[in-house]
C-alpha cells in the first residue's frame, strides 16, 4: 500500500472484517452436513447439497458481480457481503426446511463475491501498483489463519455445548465482522456501465486466455483439497492423522500469502504462477504416489503454496492491467472460472476415494498443474521478459 497511514488502516479494517467472518462462517463449514443430518434429520443428499448450493450460487453471482456492484456500490458491497456471514449459521439454527436452507445457500453465495470483490477492489484502488499483491495477500493471510483458529475454537465449543452453539457463535463472530466492516472508508469511484461486451473484450485476449485456464487449473487443486484429501488421508494413514496432516495446508497457505505477495510485487506476475504451479505439480505427485504420513505433509505444504500465490498473481495481474473504473467486473469474470475449477474438483471426491483411481486423479490434476507452469516458463524464456507475449509492463 502507500505510504499513508489512512491506506494502511484501510487495509487493517477490511482484513479485520474478514478475519470475524471466517474465524465464524468459514471455519463452521466442516460441520454443516453432519449438523443437517444429525440435527435436522435431512439426508445425506439433501444435506450435501446445502454446502455444495454455496458453491454453485458463487460461481454464478462472481460472473455478474460488476452488474451486482453497480447497484449496491463497494461500500454496501463489503457489509452486506459480512452480513450473509453472520445470516447463514443462524438460519441453519433457525429451519429444518430444506427450501429455506437452500435459500440461505444462495444467499450466502451471493454475499462471497459481493464481500471478495468488493473489498479487494477497494484494496488495490488504494495501493500503489507495486504493491496490488501484497496487499491481497494480507486479506488471504488473514482469512487463513482466520479458519484455522476458527476451527480449533468452533470445535472446542461443538464438545462443550453442541451443534447450535456452534453456529450461533459463528453468527455472533459475522456480526462483530459487520460492524467492523461498516467503520471501513467509504471510496467514490467512478465506474464503468458493466455489459456482456466488456467480457467478450476482456476474453479475446490471449493474455487474459492464459490467466483464466490457470486459475481453473487452481481451483482444481484446491476443490481436490476441499473435498477429496480428508478421505485420501483416513485410506491411507488412519483417521489419526487427520489432525497433523491437514493443518499443514493451512500453515503454508497463511505463510505463503503474507510472504507471497511480497515476492509476486518483487518478481513479477508470470514467474511466481510458473513457481506456484510447479510446486503444486511436485505436491500432487507426492500425493498420488505415497500414501506415508511424512510424504502427505510434504504435499500438503506444497499444495497449500500453490492455493496461496497463484490467485494473487491472478489479482495483482488484474490490478495491473484495470482501472478502478472496470476493476470489478473484470475480477468477476476471470474468477468465475477458479470457481467453476474448485465446483468441478469437487465431483471428483468419489473417484479419490477408491485407491485404483486416487492416484489417476491427483496424477492427472498434478500432470494439468505441470503443464501450466512448463508453458509459462516457455514463454518467460522465449520473450526474456516478465510475461508472455504481448503483455506490457510489469506483469
Amino acid at each position: 500500500m502507500s505510504p499513508g497511514s489512512g491506506n494502511r488502516r484501510e487495509l487493517a479494517i477490511i482484513s479485520a472484517a474478514f478475519f470475524f467472518a471466517f474465524l465464524g462462517a468459514g471455519a463452521s463449514q466442516p460441520f454443516v452436513v453432519s449438523y443437517l443430518m444429525d440435527g435436522k434429520g435431512l439426508p445425506l443428499g439433501h444435506a450435501s447439497l446445502v454446502l455444495s448450493m454455496v458453491y454453485f450460487a458463487f460461481v454464478v453471482f462472481r460472473f455478474f458481480i460488476g452488474f451486482i456492484l453497480d447497484r449496491v456500490g463497494l461500500q454496501w458491497g463489503k457489509i452486506l457481503g459480512v452480513a450473509t456471514y453472520a445470516l447463514f449459521p443462524m438460519v441453519l439454527v433457525a429451519t429444518g426446511s430444506f427450501p429455506l436452507l437452500l435459500a440461505g445457500s444462495v444467499m450466502w453465495g451471493l454475499g462471497a463475491p459481493m464481500l471478495w470483490t468488493s473489498s479487494l477492489v477497494q484494496v488495490m484502488n488504494a495501493s500503489g501498483s507495486t504493491r496490488y499483491a501484497t496487499s491481497a495477500g494480507i486479506v488471504r493471510g488473514t482469512v487463513m489463519a482466520a479458519v484455522l483458529l476458527g476451527g480449533i475454537v468452533l470445535s472446542y465449543i461443538y464438545e462443550r455445548w453442541g451443534y447450535e452453539a456452534l453456529f450461533l457463535s459463528a453468527g455472533a463472530s459475522g456480526l462483530v465482522g459487520i460492524g467492523v466492516m461498516a467503520a471501513s472508508p467509504r471510496r467514490t469511484v467512478v465506474r464503468e456501465k458493466p455489459n456482456l461486451d466488456t467480457f467478450l473484450r476482456v476474453m479475446r485476449s490471449r493474455e487474459t486466455q492464459a490467466v483464466v485456464a490457470f486459475l481453473l487449473c487452481s481451483g482444481l487443486a484446491y476443490g481436490l483439497v476441499l473435498n477429496g484429501f480428508k478421505s485420501h488421508i483416513e485410506r491411507e494413514c488412519g483417521a489419526a492423522w487427520l489432525k497433523g496432516i491437514l493443518p499443514c495446508f493451512s500453515v503454508a497457505a497463511i505463510l505463503s500469502s503474507f510472504l507471497g505477495g511480497r515476492i509476486c510485487d518483487r518478481v513479477g506476475r508470470w514467474p511466481v504462477f510458473a513457481w506456484g504451479f510447479a510446486i503444486g505439480a511436485v505436491g500432487m505427485l507426492l500425493a498420488g504416489v505415497s500414501g506415508h504420513p511424512v510424504a502427505l505433509m510434504v504435499a500438503m505444504l506444497l499444495i497449500g503454496v500453490q492455493f496461496a500465490i497463484v490467485p494473487l498473481a491472478g489479482f495483482a495481474w488484474i490490478g495491473d492491467k484495470t482501472t478502478p473504473s472496470d476493476r470489478a467486473s473484470v475480477m468477476g469474470y476471470v474468477f468465475c472460472f477458479r470457481d467453476l475449477g474448485v465446483a468441478v474438483a469437487i465431483q471428483l471426491r468419489g473417484l479419490s476415494r477408491d485407491p485404483a483411481t486416487a492416484f489417476l486423479v491427483f496424477g492427472g490434476i498434478s500432470a494439468v498443474c505441470g503443464v501450466c507452469a512448463f508453458a509459462v516458463g516457455r514463454a518467460l524464456g522465449n520473450t526474456g521478459r516478465d510475461c508472455p507475449r504481448g503483455c506490457s509492463g510489469r506483469n
